[in-house]
């Protein structure tokens, strides 16, 4: 009996061990799909996390005006540096080749593979990795609110500004990208964009970032009201980082949506890819005949009326008399040696209807190749000398005896539009002051100044477009800006696929 139950036993041993042999691969296939196939399905999921962000921050570069290789070289960055997949294989399609927005010039989509190691699966099918694949597509949509304002400097330097008798007295150094102060109201019929990241609170009173300056008083936005309704009205306040009280900024009409947004995305200069003025640039306005320094000096309202014409200046300065600029480009390449003003169109009444003053801070300005300006670019422009007081590159009283400005009158032109252009690097302030002193001036047209400071004081409705490193806007009774044309609206970057 004891043979027969141990002949048994080893009878069944030796199918057990069949039964495992023949059952071995499947149950090494099992083993290998529930792990090979959840590292596939994990890192297939961390693989579409990086090519969603990608894919955002690609359309980010594209939306800034950026190329297809330039913004395939940000998604590559954020593959292989950002989410450690250095052997990744990232494609760029601009405008997307499929889904729903495929042809889009306002969309992009990128495709990330990469190749994952198996170490089950590759018993039965002898392959030693498996491909796993991302793909997202994202784009960038308008808001709804053209702008009238544009401040462009993330994180300007402290800086003062020198009085100007008998227009403005000394001003401290700013609390703001954008600052608002005086007696009056600011009204912005359209939306006004700050880039400036200094911290403040947010739409909803939360604390947002980190002030910046002495004592932390300096935010993105900042108003210094004197009375409870001083205050900015918009269209739209979207800025990068913080404003001072959320009470001090308000709707231009109760059935607008909510103004501020604060913690947003910047916007890009609207103007970067506009030229210097050069005789290739645009040969009908742009002269390089060298007048040197102007002081005009004569009777207003008398006459006789002094014409000056496009080209080259040391310096302009009006300080009375009638005085006509012809159509065209005016370089204004020095500075008055008793003033150090380069421009200066203080008392008078003056016409410039069709021009631009092009203002740069070096005398070597070469209206034939445009050096050196043209070599800003999109660069920072330094600091150096801008700690401290800084006087004027431009002083405009704009209200004076009937004076009216406009910019350039042309379509075919690239300033188009363009009143003020100062170079890129130049951070000097321009400064602008409507009087209204016998008789109110006008003025119409866009104001650039990329890296430097605008200064508005005054009264009145001016129609005016403003790009500029930085802005103060001094209201001496109510101050309002209400453009013609507008600068475009903001955009965000959406994820859409």
């Amino acid at each position: 009996m004891k043979r027969l139950l141990s002949a048994r036993r080893h009878h069944r041993r030796g199918k057990v061990l069949v039964l495992l042999a023949i059952c071995l691969p499947a149950i090494c296939g099992m083993i290998g799909l529930v792990i090979d196939g959840g590292l596939l399905f994990s890192n297939g999921r961390q693989l579409q996390h990086a090519t969603d962000s990608a894919a955002t921050a690609a359309a980010m570069e594209k939306r800034w005006g950026k190329s297809n290789a330039q913004a395939l070289a940000v998604a590559e960055q954020f593959i292989r540096e950002h989410h450690g997949l250095a052997d990744a294989t990232v494609t760029l399609y601009s405008p997307p080749i499929n889904g729903e927005f495929v042809g889009s010039s306002r969309h992009l989509q990128i495709i990330v593979e990469q190749q994952q190691p198996t170490f089950f699966m590759r018993i039965l099918n002898g392959r030693s990795a498996e491909t796993i694949c991302g793909r997202a597509t994202a784009g960038w949509e308008a808001s709804s609110v053209p702008a009238a304002i544009v401040v462009l400097d993330p994180g300007p330097p402290p800086f003062a500004v020198s009085a100007i008798p008998p227009l403005l007295p000394p001003l401290p150094a700013i609390l703001g990208g954008l600052e608002v102060l005086g007696l009056g109201k600011v009204e912005v019929d359209g939306a006004v964009h700050v880039n400036t990241e200094w911290g403040g609170v947010d739409e909803h009173n939360e604390l947002i970032g980190e002030p910046a300056g002495l004592l932390g008083l300096s935010n993105a936005v900042s108003a210094t009201p004197l009375i409870a309704l001083s205050r900015l009205k918009a269209r739209e306040l979207r800025v990068v980082g913080g404003v001072d009280r959320v009470n001090n900024y308000g709707k231009m009409r109760s059935s607008d949506p909510a103004v501020l947004q604060a913690g947003r995305l910047p916007v890009p200069d609207p103007f970067r890819s506009l030229p210097v003025p050069t005789l290739a640039s645009d040969p009908t306005n742009v002269k390089a005949t060298n007048f040197g320094g102007k002081t005009i000096i004569g009777i207003p309202l008398i006459g006789p009326t002094i014409v000056l014409q496009p080209g080259v200046y040391d310096y302009i300065e009006v300080v009375a008399g009638k005085v006509l600029f012809q159509p065209g480009v005016y370089i204004i390449r020095g500075k008055n040696p008793l003033t150090l003003l380069p421009l200066k169109l203080l008392v008078g009444e003056i016409t410039a209807e069709g021009v631009m003053f092009y203002i740069t801070d070096t005398n070597s300005y070469s209206p034939s190749t445009g050096a050196p300006d043209c070599f800003d670019g999109e660069t920072t422009a330094p600091t150096a000398g801008v700690v401290g007081t800084m006087v004027p590159a431009a002083v405009v009283n704009i209200g004076l005896l009937g004076s009216k400005f406009t910019g350039i009158d042309d379509p075919a032109s690239p300033y188009n539009g363009m009143l003020f252009f100062q170079r890129r690097h130049d951070r000097r302030p321009l400064v602008f002051v409507q009087e209204n002193l016998l008789g109110n001036g006008s003025i119409r047209g866009n104001v650039y100044s990329k890296w430097g400071h605008t200064i508005l004081a005054g009264k009145g409705d001016l129609d005016l477009r403003f790009v500029s490193g930085t802005m103060r806007i001094v209201t001496v009774l109510d101050l309002n800006l209400k453009p013609t044309s507008f600068l475009p609206a903001a955009e965000d970057v959406y994820l859409v696929e």
